[in-house]
């Protein structure tokens, strides 16, 4: 079911109420003074799906300067290293 607004004209009140779409129309009694309410226009989100991402562009997987991402630095040679060179 959707979610509908209704304004009252007496007061100004907006009341959101959660009712099926065959009673949309239906006026609503304000909880404060009584009055009818009207059903209001209201904006909605419609989504039509997934859209195709640009292949080229990639977000890392990382934040910038992350250890585990960085360029990896040739260990030291050992003394043993060194000798059989």
């Amino acid at each position: 079911m959707p979610i509908y607004v209704y304004a009252c004209p007496n007061c100004g009140l907006e009341v959101e109420e959660l009712r099926p779409a065959g009673k949309a129309d239906d006026p609503l009694r304000c909880p404060v003074c009584g009055g009818l309410c009207a059903r209001g226009v209201t904006n909605f989100f419609v989504s039509l799906g997934r859209k195709e991402k640009d292949p080229t562009v990639r977000k890392p997987a990382h934040p910038p300067g992350c250890p585990c991402c960085a360029p990896r630095r040739p260990k030291p040679a050992t003394k043993e290293q060194t000798k059989n060179s």
